[in-house]
Formats: C-alpha cells, structure tokens, sequence
C-alpha cells in the first residue's frame, strides 16, 4: 500500500494493547520541506511541524491540520527559543539529557519497527475483507430526513407555521429565522437520522409523521420550539467503504499491533518487579467451589 502509517505510544502498551493507527498521508507533505518559520535566523521546516502532528496521536491526526497547525508553530517557535539557551549552557551533555534522548530513540526505534512491520499487512484486500465483514452483520433501522425551524417561543413558532401553509418557502423562512445555525444554513436541512439520534419529543413527532407534511403545531424541547417538515423515509445502509476506509485500516492496524506484541511477549522471557525493586507476589489461584 502507499499510505504510510503510523503506530503511536508503543512504549505506554502494558500487556497486548491494541494501539491507534495513524495515517501520515493526512499531513500536508510533498516533495519540498519549505521554512514555516525561523527564530533569530535558524529555520524551522514543515516536517518538524508534521512530525509533531502524527506524536499527538490518533485523534488529532484526524483532524484537518490547519487546525492545529497555529498551535504547533508556536510550540515549535518556544522550543526554538528556550532549546538555543539550553545548548548554549551545554545541557546536551547533562546525564539527564542522555537518559532522557536515550529513552526517546527507544520510543521512536519501537514506533518505526512496529509500522514497518505491520504497515505491508494492512491490505486494501484485508480492508474489503473486513468492510464486508461488517457490512453483513449490519443490522438496517428506519431513517427520516427533516428539515426543521428552531425559535425561542411557541409564538414564534405558530406565526411561522403559519407563513409555510400560506405558501412561504420552508427552506428560505428556515435560513432567516432558525435559531440552530448549523442546518440554518441548508434550509433547516438536517439530513437522514435514526430515532435516536434526535431528543425524544423531535424524533417522535417526526417519525409520526409522512413524507410532504408539516408538523401540526409546533414541537417543544428543551432547545426550544420547531417547525418539522418530513422530506423523505429510507432505511438505513451500510456507509460506502471509500468513507470508514480510515477507521477500517486503523481497526485492522490496531488487531496486528496486538497479535504482534502478544507473539513477542509469548516467546520473551519477562520480569516484573515492583516499583522499590522488590519481587512481585505472585497471586494464588482461585479456589474451586465444591459442588454441593
């Protein structure tokens, strides 16, 4: 495959975890490293600022970069600034230092190994295989598409209710007057949903009702009034794979990560001691109950 991925926090794995898989080619990066800032004339270049992206984890890789990106440029201009006065006090060669970038390249070591090996296993047809996997097992649930109208008052709401059986347009009145701003501007359009995905009182005025109508009076929540109106029915379908393609890669990473430290903690021969040192107690067996 040529998307390279990402194992991140090996080292925090206690016992076989499963562990996030990132996938690098979420950051911005080609063929070219531009200088994304330089403090007192040294650079600082792109891939730092991508590198410090994938450390976040999984989460955070999956949010657009430029969301982070302000915050990350800034944490790397401070390190900049503070690095420069602590290598001009030679604390490169303090033993705290060493131990510490000693621990460091272990962390990394482990995290390249781990995607080497576990990156070529992530297959687009082991992906499909397990898109199918999931896909017959999905169970389908009735689905509704709303668009709806939000005011604070159940005044509001009747004189609103009002216009649309005059003839106002739904979609227009909804992008003027709906207090909920995200579908405001699609026209009240708030796409397909299952009953619960909507608070009780909304989702069971709109599954009452059929395709083309308006709500009858005005539907009460705790976010205040709505004006519903049903656009269409459906049952629910299994998303195409180029959409869960993402989360489908890291849940197969993830499985592989666990198989591959298991495998290793089977055939090493390992220790634990407690945190002064001492040996471990080992734990008795449980008892067997008698049968009476």
């Amino acid at each position: 495959m040529s998307k390279m991925l990402r194992m991140a926090a090996l080292a925090l794995a206690l016992g076989a975890v499963a562990l996030p898989v990132v996938a690098a080619d979420k950051a911005p990066v080609s063929g070219d490293d531009p200088v994304v800032a330089r403090v007192n004339g040294d650079a600082i270049t792109r891939s730092e600022i991508v590198r410090e992206l994938q450390g976040l984890g999984s989460q955070a890789a999956q949010m657009p970069p430029q969301v982070l990106y302000p915050q990350l440029l800034e944490k790397a201009i401070v390190t900049k600034l503070i690095s420069k006065k602590g290598y001009d006090d030679k604390l490169q060669n303090d033993k705290e230092v060493e131990e510490r970038v000693k621990d460091a390249e272990a962390q990394i070591v482990a995290d390249v190994y781990v995607r080497k090996a576990v990156a070529p296993k992530i297959t687009d047809d082991k992906v499909k295989a397990r898109y199918d996997e999931l896909s017959a097992k999905f169970k389908p649930e009735d689905e509704v598409r709303a668009r709806h109208i939000l005011v604070p008052t159940e005044a509001e709401a009747e004189a609103l209710l009002k216009q649309i059986k005059d003839g106002a347009d739904f979609a227009k009145l909804a992008t003027e007057k709906s207090k909920d701003s995200g579908s405001a501007k699609q026209g009240g359009d708030l796409g397909y949903f299952p009953r619960t995905a909507m608070v009780k009182p909304f989702a069971e005025a709109a599954f009452a009702m059929k395709v083309g109508d308006l709500s009858e009076k005005p539907v009460k929540t705790d976010f205040g009034y709505h004006v519903i109106k049903l656009e269409d029915r459906r049952k629910s379908s299994p998303p195409p794979l180029a959409e869960v393609k993402d989360q489908i890669m890291n849940q197969v990473g993830q499985e592989l990560v666990s198989q591959l430290v298991k495998d290793m903690q089977a055939k090493a021969k390992v220790e634990r001691f407690n945190f002064d040192g001492t040996p471990l107690k080992e734990k008795a067996p449980a008892k067997k109950e008698e049968k009476k």
